[in-house]
């Protein structure tokens, strides 16, 4: 009875999928998250497998003025939030935006190799699973950028998105960012994994005496633990009495949102944010 009922189940499937391609022709029609493509890159240095996915523009053409890029973590997970929410705005830029994930971990968070890219304080207790933000990095730096660069019709307007782990590797980038991304959308950094990291490269580099030069929106929910909203707010503190030059930003605390629910409100918000055009002298906000 039981493989009847399973011979049955996968007839109805066949029948069905024959039935959109009679709709459509041979040929099914292409999925509704349009000109995206994927490929695997490894790191020279490590030789670690990166799915990499680049979204581009409607009517993207190399002889258009050089898109800017927005680089975002989480692809296995955000990437789809991520473009669509860039593609319905007029109030920003047309961009190419590049998915960073994990081959083979299929939908959700790649837990695993996420916890060791996007953070920055190595586990004592288990080597080799977190601290390798700088190793990550420069696989961006070094290797992804120039690709995407030598690839695609695309200028150094560079921008990085990232969420929880990926916020906080947000925060490490731009302290050692030498100009890499001039813009960040930071959502919720998971600063209680980094904090004493992240307060000694934030201290290391206020003693260069160098500008900060980047816009960058931070935002957290405040149904979030609240040691994330804390840790944010200490942060932001600092910030505040550095007077950083050339850094510009905003800060969110979104009521009624989680940490998962907050991630559509801080894409939309942020990429306002970092896209809106410079303020005029003496024109108020």
């Amino acid at each position: 009875m039981k493989i009847r009922l399973v011979a049955v189940l996968a007839l109805a499937a066949a029948v069905q999928v024959s039935s959109l391609s009679n709709v459509y022709g041979q040929t099914p029609p292409p999925a509704f998250l349009a000109d995206v493509t994927s490929s695997v890159m490894k790191a020279s240095a490590g030789g670690r497998a990166y799915q990499i996915s680049v979204a581009l523009p409607k009517d993207y053409s190399p002889r258009h003025a050089p898109y800017p890029v927005l680089y975002a973590a989480d692809a296995n997970v955000e990437f789809g939030t991520v473009v669509e929410t860039a593609r319905v705005f007029a109030e920003i830029p047309e961009l190419v935006i590049v998915g960073i994930g994990y081959p083979d971990f299929g939908q959700g968070f790649a837990w695993v190799p996420r916890a060791l890219d996007l953070t920055t304080t190595p586990d004592p207790k288990a080597p080799g699973t977190a601290g390798g933000a700088a190793g990550f990095l420069q696989f961006i730096r070094n290797d992804l950028v120039p690709y995407i660069e030598r690839t695609y019709n695309v200028g150094r307007d560079r921008a990085w998105f990232g969420h929880s782990f990926g916020g906080l590797f947000g925060i490490y980038a731009l302290l050692h960012n030498d100009g890499l991304f001039g813009r960040f959308v930071i959502g919720s950094p998971s600063l209680w994994q980094g904090r004493e990291t992240i307060q000694a490269d934030e201290k290391a580099f206020a003693a260069t005496g160098k500008p900060l030069a980047a816009k960058v929106f931070f935002s957290v929910g405040l149904l979030e633990p609240g040691v994330m909203a804390g840790d944010l707010r200490a942060f932001i503190a600092g910030l505040d009495q550095r007077h950083y030059k050339d850094l510009e930003y905003q800060v969110r605390y979104f009521e009624g949102e989680t940490h998962l629910s907050v991630i559509p409100i801080t894409v939309s918000r942020g990429l306002r944010y970092i896209y809106a055009p410079p303020v005029p002298k003496g024109v108020s906000k």
